[in-house]
């Protein structure tokens, strides 16, 4: 079995793991399918968003086993938000690869809309707009996928929170980032100001960077591991 300060750091490292494979991923494949002519371009470069896409998918496994290897800790404390923050976060994952199936199939509808010298320009326009629709609402920066992360990451820091298994101000921080992410991403839905937005967007990268560290280099305290809580 794996000891429960491997496990911090396996944790630690997925967490940042994620994090950097989400933005080097987008980093290959936004400015191509985000630009008005991606039609044009899509596929002549596939190449780099099948990899931008895969590099994104690495993070996923980083999700999927983030929660996983918690379970058995976040349970002894409270099985229902342990259980909770699991199946939030596999929603996370399946909402993320809707996204990525359609980001590739992007490639595939340019390929077409190549091959047939533009003609139907109107009938490509409308699959790519329809396709585009479906990523604005279930990427990672879509107000659905928000909503769910949002929900598992309040299950999380509350077990963490009610645990103890890290220092209290690290949970308490990660619910009111939780809270600030999904207020900015309601200001996005009613056009408020978006500088506003993003400043409301950072607590929570902020937070799971010290967060990921912490357990890095300190991992769980020994009277959370050794306390269950009532």
């Amino acid at each position: 079995m794996i000891s429960t300060r491997k496990i911090a750091i396996i944790v630690g490292i997925l967490f940042i793991l994620a994090d950097v494979t989400l933005f080097t991923g987008e980093a290959f494949y936004k400015p191509i399918l985000s630009a008005p002519d991606y039609l044009e371009n899509a596929y002549p470069n596939k190449v780099k968003i099948v990899f931008g896409v895969l590099l994104e998918f690495v993070g996923y496994l980083g999700l999927v086993l983030i929660p996983v290897l918690l379970y058995p800790i976040l349970k002894k404390h409270h099985p229902i938000l342990a259980l909770g923050y699991v199946s939030f976060r596999l929603f996370e994952v399946v909402l993320l690869s809707v996204a990525q199936v359609n980001k590739l199939s992007l490639i595939n509808l340019s390929q077409h809309y190549l091959e047939k010298s533009r003609a139907d320009t109107a009938y490509f326009e409308q699959l790519g707009n329809a396709t585009k629709s479906i990523i604005y609402w279930v990427n990672s920066d879509g107000f659905i996928y928000i909503l769910v992360f949002v929900i598992g990451g309040l299950l999380f820091h509350t077990a963490l929170y009610q645990s103890k298994l890290l220092p209290r101000w690290i949970a308490i921080w990660g619910l009111i980032a939780d809270v600030a992410l999904i207020t900015a991403f309601i200001f996005v839905a009613f056009d408020l100001p978006s500088a506003l937005s993003i400043t409301l967007v950072l607590p929570i990268a902020f937070q799971e960077i010290v967060m990921s560290i912490w357990m890095i280099v300190k991992g769980f305290n020994s009277t959370g591991l050794n306390t269950k809580s009532n």
